[in-house]
């Protein structure tokens, strides 16, 4: 394994805990979230916080930084 390698995987671990956890993070919204109703803005954080379908095309450098 190369350093690039293992420093992705530690980055990823803290990208994780952060998405999941919410915590160690500063969260933002877009325009387009802010402008739903809270109830969907609840919706889609839960999304983006269960999300782990992590593919080469949507994470490509291994580091879960969506």
């Amino acid at each position: 394994m190369t350093l690039h390698n293992e420093r992705s995987r530690e980055i990823a671990a803290l990208n994780d805990l952060a998405r999941k956890t919410l915590q160690g993070c500063r969260v933002v919204f877009t325009p387009g979230i802010l402008a739903l109703e809270g109830f969907e803005q609840f919706e889609v954080l839960n999304l983006v916080r269960e999300f782990e379908a992590f593919t080469p095309e949507n994470d490509p450098y291994g580091e879960h930084d969506f």
